[in-house]
């Protein structure tokens, strides 16, 4: 496909040298005006399919043509890739800027919308609060109705949908990955045929299956990639996607089954759809293999890596990840650094849940220097964005810590105050119990049950520890064991 595009752009150039015709044409619709765009829609293609070099060439004959025409509206289209070539640079911010005050003043309402998408999408990165971002996205929206753009408007949709990911509303996401659907099923009836294979449509179904996989709805997000892949085949142009997010959920289930081989296993086809997330989770099994000096090396890496091109979300991940390395080797101290610098980053780029979830972090680090206290303090400060908008692994190690800080801080109390606090924290392990058993996590259901045996012990439940030794002792002898974690004070 990409060599008969190449071949037929690059033989239109070769038709008019041979015609005679001159290149440079002062009529509207003369041979200038076609070779120009030919220029235009070759840099697309090379774009299209990662040769930015040669899309850069292509782009810069494009725009020698269209300026020996004065050809304005040829050269807002070539303004607009030329953004799309160097986003990176640090000037592209100001790029995208004129390209669509330009825009408007030439009256090209699509390239506008889409310049308005674009600098909400780096406003997004560098930590704009989310009603600045709705608001411009609603100034975009008005233009798409106005102008019946559809297209745009799909577009706008799955990026919210994308926003409210990014800082941590998985609920929001969830309503505007669903209202695209229910407006392409509403067009679909009324116009008799089924449409909208498009990216945007495909990434708002790939967050829908991604977050209903969170919550472990998993026959829900199967259901929805089965419909990814019989709308967007593996050969198609947006197939990547649902293939990342097929592995993505693939890796999480077979972590969470302490089936660390297949998960594995499953990097290599991660690595080879997105390299920084197949690193990532690389780390995450060595990680889980107590294999700590590789994982520690390869999130070094990542670390700079990511600092380097400036991925801020990837490097709290990695940040996280380094901290629980660090206390998995019983350094809790170090790890504390390290947590106050992903939660300065989170904080500053609005990333409201993963700001939560180093909170979380934070608290088990005092919980493991023995300030159980403080630990509790901190945990209200992050329990609440996540049970409202976590994933249920995420709502289970939550209240399970809630647990382990309960008990810890019961040691100093009288009699009957420790045992009110230890049958509390029975019911925040019951609680924690349910969240995991949603994801089939046997592993931590095994460091609860066993925990809630100890409680049962101390409390003198004979029939409940009993209950609760039998399940631990059942899942310790499926389960390979990789030490269990620690747990402070009864």
């Amino acid at each position: 496909m990409f060599s008969a595009s190449t071949h037929s752009l690059l033989h239109y150039f070769d038709r008019l040298i041979l015609t005679g015709a001159e290149s440079k044409s002062n009529g509207e619709e003369g041979y200038g005006r076609s070779l120009r765009y030919a220029a235009l829609n070759l840099a697309a293609l090379h774009c299209r399919f990662g040769h930015y070099q040669q899309a850069e060439l292509a782009l810069q004959e494009a725009i020698r043509i269209a300026q020996e025409s004065n050809d304005h509206v040829c050269l807002q289209h070539c303004l607009s890739w030329l953004y799309v070539l160097g986003q990176k640079r640090s000037d592209s911010y100001v790029l995208l800027e004129h390209s669509v005050k330009k825009a408007v003043h030439f009256g090209l309402p699509y390239l506008a919308s889409l310049g308005i998408q674009s600098l909400v999408q780096q406003r997004a990165f560098a930590g704009k609060t989310a009603n600045k971002l709705m608001d411009a996205l609603k100034d975009s929206d008005l233009l798409h109705w106005k102008h019946s753009l559809s297209e745009l408007i799909d577009i706008s949709i799955a990026q919210k949908t994308a926003i409210w990911r990014l800082y941590g509303r998985s609920t929001m996401a969830l309503q505007q990955a669903q209202m695209l659907l229910s407006m392409n099923s509403l067009e679909s009836v009324n116009a008799g045929v089924q449409q909208n294979n498009t990216e945007s449509f495909a990434v708002a179904l790939c967050h829908l299956a991604e977050l209903h996989a969170e919550q472990g709805c998993f026959a829900a997000a199967s259901e929805v990639l089965k419909h990814l892949k019989e709308r967007f085949p593996p050969n198609s142009q947006h197939a990547q996607l649902w293939m990342l997010c097929d592995q993505k959920i693939q890796f999480d289930r077979a972590m969470h089954d302490g089936k660390y081989h297949l998960a594995d296993s499953l990097v290599t086809g991660i690595t080879a759809l997105h390299s920084i997330e197949g690193v990532y989770r690389k780390a995450v099994v060595l990680q889980a293999q107590n294999q700590m000096t590789e994982a520690h090396k390869l999130l070094q890496k990542l670390l700079i890596h990511c600092q380097r091109i400036r991925n801020t979300e990837m490097v709290i991940s990695v940040l996280l990840s380094v901290a629980e390395l660090y206390w998995r080797s019983s350094s809790p101290t170090i790890a504390l650094p390290v947590l106050l610098q992903a939660l300065a980053l989170s904080r500053e780029h609005r990333l409201q849940y993963l700001a939560s979830e180093t909170v979380l972090n934070l608290a088990f680090a005092q919980l493991i220097l023995g300030i159980p206290e403080q630990a509790l303090s901190l945990l209200h400060m992050a329990i609440e964005p996540i049970l409202a908008d976590g994933a249920v692994l995420d709502k289970g190690r939550a209240m399970f810590l809630v647990a382990k800080c309960q008990v810890a801080s019961a040691a100093s109390y009288d009699p009957p105050s420790k045992a009110e606090a230890l049958e509390a924290a029975v019911e925040n392990l019951n609680e924690a119990k349910n969240y995991f058993a949603k994801v089939d996590c046997k592993e931590r259901i095994r460091d609860v049950v066993y925990f809630q045996a100890r409680l049962y012990h101390a409390l003198g439940k004979t029939q409940e520890r009993n209950r609760c030794a039998m399940l631990f002792r059942q899942l310790h002898q499926e389960l390979p064991s990789h030490g269990v974690p620690l747990i402070n004070h009864l």
